[in-house]
Order: C-alpha cells, then structure tokens, then sequence
C-alpha cells in the first residue's frame, strides 16, 4: 500500500466551474419521487441536484461528507490514518 497526500475540499471551497462539475456529478443519479397528475394518477418524477438551491446542494455534500478534487471530481474511498489522506 501506498501513502499519499490528497487535498480534499469541501463543495463550500470550490470555484463556480468546480461546482458546475459536481452538479453534473450529482444529477447521475437523480432522487425519484411520487407524485399525483391533475387526474388523480400517481406518476414518476426525478429530481434534480442542480435544479436545487445551493444551500441546499452544500448540505446534502455536507450530510453525505462528500469531497473533492480542485476541479470537482468526488474522490471516493478517502480514509484518514494518522493525519494523513490515503486512497484505498
């Protein structure tokens, strides 16, 4: 195994560009819904991230302890022993 230093940053700490690519990230995978039509009928909706409002899109990186790269790419499996970052 490998040690490295990685600098991490929170979705608060990103540039607009960054940021523009973590909603990009994030709208992958939409959160689907239930909803009810005019009708009465019960349909499918998907939600998008980056339809949110950022305070909303900083809490949910913020809840789900999400980091990133400088440019906004998530970095996944980051563990932290003894101070040090380390990819697994």
């Amino acid at each position: 195994m490998k040690t490295i230093k990685v600098n991490a940053y929170s979705y608060q700490e990103l540039n607009e560009d960054s940021k523009d690519n973590v909603k990009i990230w994030l709208d992958e995978l939409p959160f689907d819904y239930e909803d009810e039509d005019k009708q009465g009928n019960i349909i499918k909706k998907l939600d998008y991230p980056s339809d949110w409002d950022e305070i909303d899109i900083q809490e949910h990186c913020k809840a789900n302890e999400y980091l990133f790269d400088k440019y906004g790419k998530c970095i996944h499996h980051l563990e932290i022993k003894r101070g040090c970052n380390v990819y697994t």
